[in-house]
């Protein structure tokens, strides 16, 4: 199993290198990587890191390959939701149990590995290069394409929503300025400091969204993705639910033995599962 490690969060990177390196001296060694949040789990021991592919969990869905694209598909219906990972990809935390869950909800999943195993190794040259290049917007469209094909002539999908965590909000918000989206859900979202990094335009991007947005940061995600902020400002319909107890990760990485994380998880999950609902009848 591949372990894909990210290059947004630095204290996230520290965690999966915390026996050999604190995180400091990873902030220290990582070359290009400016963005910092403070995550769920700093200082704690995780339910799923340093140990990313969240082992103990027997995933009930499948990985089928589009081409050279995988993908994880959890079927149950015609309701289908491209759901897109954080920064560490395909294999890491409760990505794929997440997606069975929706699916045990009556969604059809898929969640495509636009990196395509794809590694960059904290410390290393290439960090923004990386970034860049599984940011790439023209890219990510083409694998949706990919992706809507398969989901109309082989799942029978008769209507699509989309939902990503950290990085996964990046593509949540480009592929809502399309059509074929009725709803759009972003979990403790990174898509504003990407933006910035790649030197695009948030606020004419923001202003291209067509369908309704539900985000969900925590006290640690950008001003622009809360209450008041500029999303709240652009959007012509948006949802902001503020977890100001938690820090960046906790939905897809938190430690569910911490009730307080344990309970905001199933918090952002209702209210995610309840606006699909609404949107996607």
């Amino acid at each position: 199993m591949k372990l894909l490690f990210g290059v947004i969060a630095v204290v996230e990177l520290g965690l999966l290198f915390g026996q050999a390196q604190d995180h400091q001296a990873l902030a220290e060694e990582a070359e290009d990587v400016t963005l910092d949040f403070s995550h769920e789990a700093d200082g704690k021991k995780s339910s799923s890191l340093p140990r990313l592919d969240n082992g103990d969990y027997n995933e009930t869905g499948e990985v089928v390959n589009l081409g050279d694209l995988p993908l994880y598909l959890a079927q149950n219906g015609t309701r289908c939701i491209v759901w897109n990972y954080d920064v560490f990809g395909f294999d890491s935390g409760r990505s794929r149990q997440l997606c069975d869950y929706f699916s045990s909800q009556g969604f059809t999943v898929m969640m495509p590995d636009y990196y395509r195993g794809d590694l960059w190794v904290p410390g290393t040259p290439g960090g923004q290069e990386f970034l860049r290049r599984v940011s790439n917007w023209t890219n990510i469209q083409r694998d949706w394409e990919r992706v809507k094909a398969y989901g109309s002539e082989s799942l029978s999908c008769k209507s699509y929503g989309v939902i990503g965590t950290c990085w996964g909000s990046y593509p949540v918000i480009r592929l809502s300025t399309l059509p074929d989206f009725k709803a759009g859900v972003s979990m403790h979202p990174s898509h504003s400091p990407i933006m910035s990094k790649l030197g695009e335009d948030e606020a004419e991007i923001l202003e291209q969204v067509l369908s309704p947005q539900l985000l969900m940061p925590s006290r640690s995600d950008s001003a622009n993705v809360k209450i008041g902020g500029l999303a709240d400002t652009i959007l012509q319909d948006v949802t902001i639910i503020e977890f100001n107890d938690m820090r960046h990760g906790w939905t897809s990485r938190g430690n569910l033995a911490d009730p307080a994380i344990d309970r905001d998880v199933h918090a952002a999950l209702g209210s995610a599962l309840n606006f699909f609902n609404k949107h996607m009848q």
